[in-house]
């Protein structure tokens, strides 16, 4: 039997054999973009690519400009909060357990709209746009709040998006 060790999978015989893991409340890469804070809850490495896991921390008013996923489906669920999505064409207002899911290619955005911060789970299919947020975001610092979007971060998310597949289609929508 051939096999071989790569990241947290073990391929056997050709055949993708991904490690189970487990994520304490806790821990995860914690990073500053938008003027909010991701949390990655679970990488392309960890899935076998499958898929990519984000937690969303967003303060009232809050949440990424409209944009574009050319590789990958987004689907969107309220932990906590009151958030606004747009998903194409349709505006839906969340509350806890609503649920989004956006096409790869479809203009999408969402902003916490009530008066306390809120939770999203982000996850993307196929895995791997960890790595947009890495490069357009900032490590976070401790539990204080993200600085706000400037035109670093700006160059930054529309040079990472190009790598990415990822396109923002407005900062002030």
């Amino acid at each position: 039997m051939i096999q071989e060790k790569i990241s947290s999978e073990t391929i056997v015989n050709g055949i993708n054999m991904t490690k189970p893991f487990n994520l304490e409340p806790e821990s995860g890469e914690k990073i500053w973009i938008t003027g909010d804070t991701v949390i990655i809850r679970a990488t392309a490495t960890e899935t076998g690519g499958a898929f990519t896991m984000i937690e969303a921390i967003a303060s009232p008013g809050n949440g990424p400009p409209p944009h574009i996923h050319k590789n990958e489906d987004e689907t969107l669920y309220v932990l906590d909060g009151d958030f606004e999505i747009l998903n194409g064409e349709h505006i839906m207002r969340a509350k806890p357990g609503a649920l989004a899911f956006v096409p790869r290619g479809t203009i999408h955005r969402f902003r916490c709209v009530g008066d306390r911060t809120g939770r999203m789970l982000l996850v993307y299919t196929p895995g791997g746009i960890e790595g947009f947020f890495r490069e357009a975001g900032m490590q976070a610092v401790g539990d204080s709040s993200a600085p706000p979007v400037d035109s670093t971060e700006i160059a930054r998310t529309d040079k990472a998006g190009r790598r990415y597949g990822l396109e923002v289609v407005g900062w002030d929508g």
